[in-house]
């Protein structure tokens, strides 16, 4: 709405000044002066959908509180407005609003440790040698042996039982490989059959450029750590060794004793041009020591635990 100075008056700002008798003439007042204010009342209390009234001298306030509720919006990132309390925010009855500090069970703000993450022009970013770190240390467990929880295999990972697998699907994988990650645990791409049985825990190139990597063939073999100094090869595979079994019998006429995994059966007796003479058979049977020594196979105790490796992201 426009403002109307006094009738006459050459200057639009100008104020309006109350006369007094005999003394001081006052402003004349213009008809718009009165008019236009109350036209813009009378036409926000029609827009809010209340119906003038000379009754009622509240109805401005009423259509203000009453535009207010419905016209504003609601308040966006790119458009202020009303905003609703939520769970990480507190209001008091007198209206104070205040920011809760974040827990593990309550939503709130939280102070940047300035590491891990820090805040610019009030944007919360993680710091990216935070994003380093972990990628470096995700890509660290490429072509590494893990033990798993399940039967079922894992995304991204395979069995560590021999098979070929290949660059074209697993890209990371190549980029380890011709960064000599898997140095000291590879094979020659041409190892023969007797060289790649001796070296079931290494990798072995698919040829001479390879297109991909045979994993290690650590299905049902045991693990025995290697260190700088060992004896074996890092990789090596070793046939099963038992330790010695040892035994003695001792006979005498038609009786002996015996010990350790030895035992003699007498089996005959021959009386030949008046002596008489005995006959048996010597027996060797490691389980006269015990269950320990009953088995199918040799082998120390133990547990059958799934094993699989990490290849990376796939292509």
């Amino acid at each position: 709405m426009k403002y109307n100075p006094p009738a006459g008056s050459q200057d639009p700002d100008a104020k309006y000044v109350t006369g007094q008798p005999g003394k001081v003439r006052g402003s004349a007042v213009p008809a718009e002066a009165v008019e236009h204010p109350q036209r813009e009342i009378v036409e926000v209390i029609k827009k809010a959908g209340l119906t003038p009234s000379a009754d009622d001298l509240g109805q401005l306030y009423e259509a203000i509180l009453k535009i207010i509720g419905v016209q504003v919006p609601v308040a966006s990132k790119t458009e202020t407005g009303l905003v609703q309390i939520g769970d990480g925010l507190n209001i008091t009855p007198e209206g104070l609003l205040s920011v809760l500090v974040a827990t593990s069970k309550q939503n709130g703000i939280m102070r940047p440790d300035g590491t891990t993450c820090t805040v610019e022009d009030g944007v919360l970013k993680v710091l990216q040698q935070s994003n380093d770190y972990m990628e470096a240390w995700r890509k660290s467990w490429i072509g590494v042996p893990r033990y798993w929880r399940s039967t079922e295999l894992p995304d991204n990972h395979c069995w560590a039982n021999g098979d070929l697998i290949y660059f074209n699907d697993w890209p990371e994988l190549k980029e380890i490989y011709e960064a000599g990650g898997f140095e000291g645990m590879l094979m020659g791409w041409d190892a023969d059959v007797e060289t790649q049985k001796s070296n079931l825990g290494k990798w072995r190139p698919n040829a001479s450029i390879p297109t991909g990597l045979y994993t290690p063939a650590l299905s049902e073999q045991f693990f025995r750590n290697w260190g700088p100094g060992e004896g074996n090869g890092a990789g090596t595979h070793v046939l099963d060794t038992m330790r010695v079994i040892t035994g003695q019998i001792y006979t005498y006429g038609n009786s002996g004793s015996n010990s350790g995994a030895l035992a003699f059966n007498q089996s005959t007796t021959a009386i030949q041009g008046g002596s008489t003479s005995y006959g048996g058979t010597l027996q060797l049977n490691s389980s006269n020591l015990g269950e320990r020594y009953s088995g199918g196979e040799t082998a120390p105790q133990h547990i059958w635990q799934p094993l699989c490796l990490y290849l990376g992201r796939p292509a």
